[in-house]
């Protein structure tokens, strides 16, 4: 287990990038075009923990969207 919920884990797949500092990049741009409220907390908290953790801990983790 990551740590990460499977909703948390889907959003990071969708914007899996090469770099955790990528994935928190193209996040932060998204944000402004989102108009649902439960999405926008649902991504500001996974921006929170993405900034909260290492390169390597990111590296670490396999980011698959759950179905």
């Amino acid at each position: 287990m990551n740590g990460f919920s499977v909703e948390e884990s889907n959003l990071i797949s969708i914007f899996a990038g090469e770099s955790r500092t990528e994935v928190i990049e193209d996040i932060s741009r998204a944000l402004k075009y989102l108009d649902d409220d439960v999405l926008l907390e649902l991504s500001e908290r996974v921006l929170g923990r993405l900034k909260g953790m290492s390169d390597e801990e990111f590296a670490g983790i396999d980011f698959v969207a759950a179905e």
